[in-house]
């Protein structure tokens, strides 16, 4: 779910039932679910199940269901607890261990919380209802938005991506030649199917060959002191491809931390971040330089070959992130996008003119997108301002 207690059902695991374990509880409708565990700021995330995907659904360990006894409304009291989430409740009470935060058990079941009257519940589930529908159409259009760019890319690149092949035994089984092993390990990942952005229209190019991967950055003429700009994985947008703040800190704290400067496109290796669409072109940092999360693949153009605003709209298309979690490595949970996959990646390369123009058109959709995002949110806010007011007993 997200921070607002909405379902999202992108990635979602399915189990035979033979397998579900007995001590497995599945969640009904009009159930409370609150995320326990997750990142410190993440703690408390809260929805209500309403069955509306799926019949069927089975909580981790990281999740917690609350069944309110009879008179009290799940979607009012979720969203009191989510206000309790923003207002850092659970941020400041959770149990902090190996960079991970818990809520849960006792300390959930003695959280205080209003004993609302009925009407209370009412006018503030009124508030939620319209505030949500209001919101919603807001998000729908900012999502079509979003996706018309991929479309209007391939049209205008004349790429054609082949349909994406059914995850079946049969088709992720292959030959390959006894002379085409390593030390008698082979790479599969790479073999399910060739993927490119190879157009009919344009020259193309491997990435790797117009573009600098995980450069160094030399900070010119900066001291230890001098401070530049500070980008954490979570000050980027998943949905909008923007850096939405920067923090400033001194050279010096950058020890153990990814470097950048001014023009370079910031593209999240780890998982879900670089599924979700986690990537920025950084521009206006303190001092022309930065720093952030280790889990950034850093690409930046040595030339006027290569737009990087292009570029960006390109790694950002759906397909292109599907088939990078080919690539991942590491452990489950942990796994990351193996540099080569960028490398190895062949995209068009039209003029530097119809670069610009293409990434020019990709923002202005992003930006009215984000204009509706703003507006999905200040609805949003506005009712968690009554509700709060309501909560407080300052309703007018």
């Amino acid at each position: 779910m997200d921070s607002e207690g909405r379902w999202l059902f992108e990635k979602l695991t399915y189990l035979d039932e033979g397998v579900i374990p007995t001590t497995a509880k599945s969640v009904s409708n009009g159930d409370i679910v609150f995320n326990n565990t997750n990142s410190q700021q993440l703690v408390g995330k809260t929805g209500v199940w309403d069955g509306s995907q799926h019949s069927t659904m089975l909580l981790s360990n990281h999740m917690t269901q609350i069944m309110l006894n009879s008179g009290y409304n799940p979607e009012v009291y979720a969203f009191v607890l989510n206000i309790y989430r923003e207002n850092r409740v659970f941020f400041n009470l959770c149990t902090n261990w190996n960079n991970q935060s818990g809520f849960a058990g006792e300390r959930l079941r003695a959280l205080p919380i209003p004993l609302l009257p009925p009407a209370d519940q009412q006018l503030i589930y009124t508030i939620i209802d319209v505030s949500r529908k209001n919101a919603k159409i807001k998000h729908l259009q900012a999502d079509a938005l979003l996706a018309s760019i991929d479309d209007y890319l391939l049209s205008e690149l004349g790429i054609v991506l082949p349909p994406e092949p059914k995850s079946t035994i049969a088709n992720r089984m292959f030959r390959t030649n006894a002379h085409e092993l390593a030390g008698w390990r082979f790479d599969a990942r790479v073999h399910q199917y060739d993927f490119n952005l190879k157009s009919g229209k344009h020259p193309n190019a491997r990435l790797g060959t117009i573009c600098t991967i995980n450069p160094k950055t030399v900070f010119r003429d900066l001291t230890d002191r001098d401070e530049v700009s500070f980008i954490p994985m979570d000050a980027i947008s998943d949905r909008l491809g923007i850096i939405e703040r920067r923090e400033q800190r001194i050279l010096a704290e950058n020890i153990g931390y990814t470097s950048f400067r001014n023009g370079d496109l910031l593209w999240a290796k780890i998982t879900p971040c670089m599924e979700n669409g986690k990537s920025a072109v950084a521009y206006d940092l303190h001092n022309g330089f930065g720093y952030g999360s280790t889990e950034y693949h850093v690409l930046r153009s040595p030339d006027d070959r290569l737009d990087v605003g292009y570029l960006h709209a390109l790694l950002r298309m759906k397909r292109v992130r599907k088939a990078a979690t080919r690539f991942f490595t590491g452990s489950s949970g942990h796994q990351r996008v193996d540099a080569d996959f960028l490398r190895t990646l062949e995209i068009p390369i039209p003029p530097i003119a119809f670069q610009r123009e293409l990434a020019e058109q990709a923002r202005s959709h992003a930006i009215s997108a984000i204009q509706l995002e703003a507006e999905a949110n200040a609805e949003l806010e506005k009712a968690k301002r009554k509700i709060e007011a309501i909560l407080l007993g300052d309703a007018a």
